[in-house]
């Protein structure tokens, strides 16, 4: 029964929302190309692509980053199944490797949990190129190399609200989702966009969050 679950962690780009946070920004900003460069580098680990897409953003007021967040739509469902989750007790929160500032304003408006994300630097008002990475990959042994560790915060969460790894559902699209797909009680590939994530046990092929709920019972 679905009361065995008491964490759900949701991917936020793609996943919460129906697009993408850096998109909107390199569309406005004409970074498409060099962001793209970045991204699809195969010689570069994916914490070091993040520190190389923040130092682009460089001079952008922060304020963009929640019109960017304005601009997408939430996936279909969004609010009905996390009202869903919560009339069965459980924990929601977002875990993205995207930013603070967009993760922040998403989990005050669904009133979520909790979240991760990375910490773009801002001075006076202006991204500063800079970015913290909360990584966590090192401290466990994970292979994802991302700026964060998805498996790593999943484990985090479940510890500080007394959950079992075994109570807990995972939901993201891209591989850097993976890590904590694999680890997750069930993992939810929701729309994959990479090769390997659409190898996932549980897969979500249309754009509707109500789906996360056949997989619970």
């Amino acid at each position: 029964m679905i009361s065995k679950f008491k964490l759900a962690v949701f991917d936020m780009d793609g996943t919460i929302l129906d697009g993408r946070i850096i998109e909107a920004l390199s569309k406005k900003f004409g970074l498409h190309d060099q962001i793209v460069r970045i991204q699809s580098d195969p010689s570069v680990s994916g914490y070091i692509k993040t520190q190389k897409i923040a130092f682009i953003l460089k001079g952008i007021e922060e304020k963009e980053i929640t019109i960017a967040l304005e601009s997408i739509p939430l996936m279909n469902n969004c609010h009905e199944v996390i009202s869903s989750l919560k009339k069965k007790g459980f924990k929601i929160g977002i875990i993205t490797d995207s930013y603070n500032i967009a993760a922040k304003s998403l989990v005050n408006s669904l009133d979520l949990d909790f979240f991760a994300a990375n910490e773009l630097k801002v001075s006076n008002g202006l991204i500063t190129g800079e970015i913290n990475m909360p990584l966590g990959w090192d401290k466990i042994n994970c292979s994802c190399n991302i700026s964060v560790c998805k498996r790593y915060h999943l484990q985090m969460y479940a510890k500080k609200y007394n959950i079992d790894i075994n109570n807990t559902i995972a939901i993201g699209d891209t591989r850097s989702d993976l890590c904590m797909l694999n680890h997750a009680r069930v993992g939810i590939a929701f729309m994959p966009k990479d090769k390997d994530v659409n190898q996932s046990k549980n897969i979500i092929n249309r754009p509707n969050l109500m789906d996360v709920l056949d997989f619970l019972e």
